[in-house]
């Protein structure tokens, strides 16, 4: 069967309207990305409040799934710049238990006996509401309070668990 190779009338026109369609396609503008100064989208609001834990260091060096999930996470300089915030009254520290503020002295104090140290700061549990848009498919969220949580080990240095060492809760 031997096949017809003569242009037809027309089809390298259709052919250029083709390749730029597929060229177009691949060249969509991206939508902007939604700044900290902007309010939650005006969809219908799903979740209020919801709360959920975030590890951020793996406890477990066989984990490679956490390993994976944490690569892209910039977790010292998260912790620095929150605390920067704290430092600034930015934000304000409250006590987990008793719901009472913490100054910022009482935070440096605890940072400088070694009661605190940021750096084992390793799971955090957020508070937020949760908002979606279905016309625009957009789901956004906006974050009320960071919980900060230490590890807890046993006499095998196992983690037993996390402790709360303060919330911070965020500016409307």
């Amino acid at each position: 069967m031997k096949l017809n190779t003569a242009f037809r009338p027309g089809w390298h026109l259709s052919w250029v309207v083709f390749s730029l369609l597929l060229w177009q396609c691949g060249f969509q503008p991206k939508k902007p990305v939604s700044t900290a100064s902007e309010p939650p989208s005006s969809g219908a609001l799903i979740a209020d409040t919801i709360l959920y834990p975030v590890t951020i260091i793996n406890p477990d060096s066989t984990d490679t799934w956490t390993d994976q999930r944490l690569k892209r996470l910039n977790r010292t300089s998260f912790t620095n710049q929150l605390f920067e915030a704290l430092y600034n009254q930015s934000v304000t520290a409250y006590d987990y238990y008793n719901h009472q503020p913490i100054s910022t002295q009482a935070i440096r104090e605890m940072e400088d006996s070694g009661e605190l140290n940021r750096n084992e700061i390793a799971q955090l549990q957020f508070e937020e509401s949760w908002f979606f848009n279905a016309g625009a498919g957009c789901l956004s969220k906006k974050v009320h309070s960071i919980l900060l949580a230490i590890p807890v080990f046993n006499d095998q240095e196992e983690i037993k668990g996390y402790k709360a060492a303060f919330v911070v809760k965020l500016n409307p």
